[in-house]
C-alpha cells in the first residue's frame, strides 16, 4: 500500500479466508494487526461455524478504516480458537 501522508486511513479492504480441517462446530475467527508483535490491535473478531471436518470454510472479510500510524511493515495475524494459523505482513510506504 501507498499512502502521501500519515497517519493514513485505508477506507476498505475485503480479505478472502477458506479455511479448511476444523472440528465440526462453533469456533472464533479473530484477525489482527500492527507493526510488531506488542502493538498488534484486533479488526476483526467473529464466530463461524464448521459442520463437518471436511468442509471447507469460505469467509469474506469486509474492514473499513484500518489506520497506519507510519510508514513500514505491518504484521497481519490470523487466529482460529486464539491459535495463529498465519502470521504474514503488509508494507505501507510514502
Amino acid at each position: 500500500l501507498r499512502a502521501r501522508k500519515f497517519p493514513a486511513t485505508h477506507p476498505r479492504m475485503v480479505w478472502f479466508l477458506t479455511l479448511t480441517d476444523l472440528k465440526p462446530g462453533p469456533h472464533s475467527l479473530r484477525l489482527s494487526y500492527g507493526q510488531d508483535m506488542e502493538s498488534i490491535k484486533k479488526i476483526l473478531d467473529r464466530p463461524i461455524e464448521a459442520r463437518h471436518p471436511l468442509d471447507k470454510v469460505n469467509l469474506i472479510n469486509d474492514l473499513h478504516n484500518l489506520v497506519f500510524e507510519t510508514p513500514g511493515t505491518y504484521q497481519i495475524l490470523i487466529e482460529v480458537d486464539e491459535e495463529p494459523i498465519l502470521v504474514s505482513s503488509l508494507v505501507v510506504s510514502d
